[in-house]
């Protein structure tokens, strides 16, 4: 009895990121319920664009707005027929009722499965038909804009419409009517080992296959990451991440475990976003490196950003320089005339990984060699494999593997290709990394982006890292093209910056006075941002390029 009450006196008197981050029975049907018991009243988030519900018409939220908004959903859903274990598409604008409705279709002890709300009709019924899923929830404007008619998903049974009941078209069943006339409810009793979500691939490499998580897969590395990340109730934070991945989902829960203040915006835009850093004095931003290269093309000297005390980035390689740039910008703290740089953290993760795998922090002078990602983060385990799976010594080039409570259960109805990803318990991540005698892991490029030439392995991250030098280049995807003679060579496919006039020949001249021989370009292509074929997370699907431009060296003979 005593032993109990000490222990439950010292869990009192820790931060409560690290209270969270020891609490095994935490799932996502109980995630917001404890949020509420720890921080009540406190601000949660702003909302650039505030809830439409009847019930919940708020452009400010608590935490226990928040619980008390994924209860009321998940009722409302167990009312309008959602049973236990089945399948739930959801597609719905960027707004912050999109994450806590995927929490409400756990806590009703469904299967979330959330999609980005950019993807076609024909897109979202290859993944609801793969999964299986007879509902979907939808708002207005992602049915008429993306889908168009209930005919291009015709396995779906339900359709519920998301946001005000004024907006709801006929044959739908509206979430606003069924949330006020919810009562209260418990939710399910979730194991933490149960399904809760599947999320899928972005498909840049063929079919999206959808990654099959449980709360013990989506929360522990996220839970752990916060505790280590300094940062907490005191920072404000703002967030554009789309929720319906992984990287969105994973900072949402992060963001809420260290007890911050969310400013929620639907959309990036560089401009939109730099002025709400100034104008709501934001303390923390997470990014994409392509977010970060929109922003540095606006003009980031044009604002105010010294509120800003630390830049995240994940999803794919960072240039050194933009994260330079960002934290000249930002102040870690003041002391007189001394002001530090913000920190930077990068995170290297991936869909199947629910996140975070390995973590690094740039603070106050502590430095990292260029490519470096970081450490592995606890229970985490990484290590370098050769094409069967033996492990490579330090300094080696290989696959990266990666075992922890994060990997998926697998692939939704594909064992197949879950064989090949889970190989005794590590997952083979399908990058080519390598680690130094620290434990650190650098990141090299995705086997499939390894470009041979002749007898050369190049790889594009490095040659991008490159091309990003040339100073009218705003952003840049490399990718090897078909040729008669070697095989493969590098396409070079950039934006410029505004007002650049630099042409194809001008770009693949620098290329080949600043870049070796054989990794360098053989040839330029210029689009318009908008051409740049973006995933979810603003990382470039270099398939389509490749698709594109597969004949670009055909009937070449040197």
């Amino acid at each position: 009895m005593f032993v109990g009450a000490e222990r439950g006196m010292r869990m009192r008197l820790l931060p409560d990121k690290f209270n969270l981050a020891m609490q095994r029975d935490l799932t996502l049907g109980n995630f917001h319920d404890r949020m509420a018991e720890l921080r009540g009243d406190k601000p949660f988030s702003t909302l650039h664009e505030p809830l439409r519900y009847q019930d919940f018409p708020l452009k400010k939220m608590s935490y226990r707005d928040a619980a008390r908004f994924v209860e009321k959903v998940s009722s409302a859903l167990r009312d309008l027929g959602v049973r236990p274990g089945e399948r739930v598409g959801i597609s719905t604008g960027n707004n912050g009722d999109l994450p806590m409705a995927i929490f409400a279709i756990a806590r009703a002890g469904a299967i979330a499965v959330p999609m980005n709300y950019m993807l076609k009709g024909r897109e979202m019924r290859y993944i609801m038909e793969n999964c299986g899923a007879e509902r979907i929830i939808v708002d207005r404007e992602v049915f008429q804009g993306n889908i168009g008619s209930k005919d291009e998903i015709p396995g779906i049974k339900q359709w519920i419409m998301a946001g005000p009941k004024e907006e709801m078209l006929d044959g739908f069943d509206s979430l606003d009517e069924a949330i006020s006339a919810a009562a209260d409810w418990e939710g399910e009793k979730l194991d933490p080992d149960r399904e809760v979500a599947i999320f899928y691939t972005s498909g840049t490499t063929g079919f999206p296959k959808g990654a099959v998580m449980t709360s013990r897969c989506l929360l522990t590395a996220q839970k752990i990451g916060a505790a280590v990340i300094p940062v907490g109730p005191s920072f404000s934070g703002l967030f554009c991440l789309p929720a319906a991945h992984v990287m969105g989902f994973g900072c949402y829960i992060i963001g809420a475990c260290v007890g911050l203040r969310a400013y929620y915006m639907r959309h990036f835009e560089p401009r939109a976003v730099l002025e709400a850093m100034q104008r709501e004095k934001i303390g923390l931003f997470v990014g994409v490196p392509a977010m970060y290269a929109m922003m540095l093309a606006e003009g980031i000297d044009s604002y105010d950003l010294s509120s800003l005390k630390m830049f995240g980035s994940a999803a794919d390689a960072m240039p050194e320089e933009y994260a330079e740039a960002f934290r000249s910008k930002g102040t870690l703290f003041e002391l007189g005339p001394y002001k530090p740089k913000a920190f930077f953290t990068e995170v290297y993760g991936m869909v199947e990984l629910a996140g975070i795998a390995t973590l690094k922090i740039a603070i106050m002078g502590l430095k990292y060699p260029r490519g470096c990602v970081g450490w592995p983060l606890p229970p985490v385990r990484v290590r370098i494999v050769d094409e069967d799976g033996r492990k490579l010594p330090a300094g080696e080039v290989g696959e990266v593997a990666v075992s922890g409570p994060g990997i998926t259960k697998g692939y939704w109805g594909n064992p197949e290709a879950t064989a090949e990803l889970i190989q005794d318990g590590w997952l083979r991540t399908g990058d080519v990394g390598r680690k130094d005698k620290l434990g650190r892991l650098y990141f090299v490029d995705r086997v499939k982006d390894v470009i041979k030439v002749g007898g050369y392995s190049v790889f594009s991250v490095e040659v991008e890292k490159e091309v990003l030098n040339h100073p009218d280049v705003a952003d840049a995807a490399v990718v090897g093209i078909p040729h008669p003679l070697k095989k493969q060579v590098p396409l070079a496919v950039v934006t410029l910056k505004p007002g650049a006039k630099a042409s194809e020949e001008d770009i693949l001249a620098w290329c080949k006075q600043n870049i070796a021989g054989y990794k360098s370009p053989r040839a330029v292509r210029i689009i318009t941002p908008e051409e740049m074929p973006y995933g979810m997370t603003l990382k470039v699907r270099k398939l389509e390029l490749r698709n594109r431009f597969a004949d670009l060296f055909s009937g070449v003979n040197e």
